[in-house]
């Protein structure tokens, strides 16, 4: 093994593959490409004079050599995102960056809500990451997330900030064009769109549906929100909506009163130390405050009748 130091950011790549399980997982959680962690790694094994990943066409598979080293390479993670951590929280004079990860549909909420949010926030920069990937919190890349539940992480803390209803919707010349849309004839009548169960990060509605749905009937299964929205904007069918969404479109009637067991309760989680923050305080209060704001168009209550 040559003398010369080892580069912290050279073990963490190996730990971040090991963790996320491929090339692929760790470059996206890192924010980097496959290649210029491959290219790294190779280095750092030139270095060391091991062999730290076997390389397989199913991906990398950490060597004997790797997990011995994972303990420590633990440690050495956690104690760098404690020192990350501190030094954001005490480099903090209430303005920069925050980061929040959501849902698609939570990044609607948000997106749409932007100006009022820049309004109370005029010194804090937001980027939304709407992917519906549960980020890792500890690290202070992400400063706070809005999911129903995410894994469990040391030193998160919660709290509930809006429960979002669902009902069943159309295109209003759809619906006028099927007169079962508006009965619990819809089921076995009538075209639907839905979220592919097996792409879908959530597939709660989808399984609420999936036993109602008549084996006849045309389904369009899309991949994501958007496209489910423009599916049915566009007539494709009846589906799903959150209230907020539906109830806001002025291509759709609502079909369906809520449907309580598809209630989605979302929580804001921080991380205790980022949550010292100035910037991140306020603007998780502020987020907090715009949820509060549109309660009722949140939970259904703020629409026309139904089938209007």
């Amino acid at each position: 093994m040559a003398s010369s130091a080892i580069d912290w950011d050279d073990l963490r790549l190996v730990h971040a593959v090991i963790e996320a399980g491929g090339l692929s997982a760790a470059a996206r959680r890192l924010g980097t490409t496959q290649p210029t962690i491959g290219r790294r790694i190779q280095a750092l094994e030139e270095k060391l004079g091991l062999v730290l990943f076997e390389r397989r066409n199913e991906g990398y598979r950490p060597t004997a050599a790797a997990n011995a080293l994972v303990p420590y390479l633990a440690r050495m993670a956690e104690s760098a995102a404690l020192v990350h951590r501190e030094m954001q929280v005490q480099a903090d004079h209430g303005d920069g960056l925050v980061r929040v990860a959501g849902s698609s549909w939570i990044g609607r909420f948000l997106v749409e809500r932007l100006a009022r949010l820049r309004e109370s926030l005029p010194s804090v920069e937001i980027a939304i990451d709407a992917d519906g990937r549960p980020p890792h919190l500890g690290t202070g890349d992400v400063h706070m997330a809005i999911f129903r539940a995410l894994p469990e992480e040391p030193g998160l803390k919660s709290r509930v900030v809006c429960r979002s209803n669902y009902a069943i919707y159309g295109a209003h010349n759809y619906v006028k064009a099927h007169p079962a849309a508006v009965t619990d004839k819809r089921f076995t009548l009538c075209d639907w769109v839905i979220v592919d169960l097996e792409r879908a990060p959530d597939g709660k509605r989808e399984n609420w549906l999936s036993g109602k749905i008549g084996p006849k009937v045309q389904v369009l299964r899309t991949t994501t929100t958007a496209t489910l929205l423009g599916a049915l904007e566009g007539g494709a069918g009846v589906g799903m909506l959150p209230c907020f969404v539906g109830d806001a479109s002025e291509r759709l009637t609502r079909i369906s009163p809520v449907i309580p067991e598809m209630e989605h309760v979302y929580r804001l989680f921080l991380h205790q130390d980022i949550a010292r923050a100035p910037r991140v305080r306020k603007t998780a209060e502020a987020i907090a405050a715009l949820f509060n704001a549109d309660r009722a168009l949140l939970l259904g209550r703020a629409a026309a009748k139904v089938g209007r």
